[in-house]
């Protein structure tokens, strides 16, 4: 069982290392990784060694995709499934036809490093498909803007037979969706740990996993864990914009919307805003 005592002893095994990019961030982060962690785990470790907000989002989005599609390996897996809405050079979503299967994943996160890339296939079939299959290709954005320390690519499936990819069973992605601010919640509170045991003043986090300790532990149709999520999401949000921009490394005039990017929806699934 998970505990938030036993979340903050982490801080004891995660080296406070200096990271330059995703490269150190990635490593660190690899050489770390427990299999045997939860999902909560997994996420407030992340923040530990984090210094920026694009590696906290790495972070909760890691322990989000362990969680919902139940992966206990040492893989960097990443959910791919945003397709081109670009009306004038548009790309074909992924499709199958004759057991080939073509077309583009038009979002991959920290796309230098997924070596594991989950997609649906004409819209409702998932699967697992590693970097190395023969007809799949990644390529790499250039300057990508926001969380632009997170490398982010563009998957395209050529030709690629679909008995080189590892078919999943039928999963809920709505609760990856809510899953996703949650881990990124447990980041950033590793993240404050790591900040604020040396330097004093530190924001009483203990309350803060307690709740997002119980949110977990359910399915998101509790009316008593929306609620909680949603009074979670506005102190978090209130510990942020209390925070110096110099404490994080990165650009953060670009990526300080990460913290409230999904505020909007939590707040209305417990009724609010």
């Amino acid at each position: 069982m998970v505990t938030t005592e036993g979340l903050l002893s982490l801080k004891h095994q995660m080296p406070a290392d200096q990271l330059s990019g995703e490269v150190d961030y990635h490593r660190l982060w690899m050489s770390r990784l427990d299999e045997s962690w939860s999902a909560e785990q997994t996420a407030f470790a992340g923040g530990l060694i984090s210094d920026r907000l694009a590696f906290l989002f790495i972070s909760g989005y890691q322990a989000a995709v362990r969680r919902t599609f139940n992966l206990a390996n040492r893989a960097w897996t990443v959910l791919a499934i945003s397709e081109d809405r670009n009306p004038d050079h548009p790309r074909p979503g992924l499709t199958e036809s004759n057991g080939r299967v073509n077309g583009f994943k038009t979002w991959v996160a920290s796309s230098r490093f997924a070596q594991d890339i989950i997609v649906s296939v004409d819209t409702t079939r998932l699967f697992i498909a590693n970097r190395n299959t023969p007809g799949l290709s990644l390529a790499h954005k250039d300057a990508p803007g926001f969380l632009g320390d997170m490398s982010q690519g563009i998957v395209e499936f050529k030709d690629v037979s679909i008995s080189d990819l590892q078919a999943l069973g039928e999963f809920d992605l709505k609760l990856f969706a809510k899953r996703e601010p949650l881990y990124l919640y447990f980041a950033f509170c590793g993240f404050l740990h790591r900040e604020f045991q040396h330097r004093g003043g530190l924001p009483d986090i203990t309350p803060l996993l307690d709740d997002l300790l119980k949110i977990a532990s359910g399915d998101f149709t509790e009316p008593t864990h929306k609620a909680l999520f949603a009074k979670t999401d506005t102190r978090i949000s209130e510990i942020f914009s209390e925070l110096a921009p110099d404490l994080f490394a990165g650009d953060y005039e670009k990526d300080k919307g990460l913290m409230s990017l999904y505020s909007t929806v939590i707040q209305k699934r417990a009724g609010l805003g």
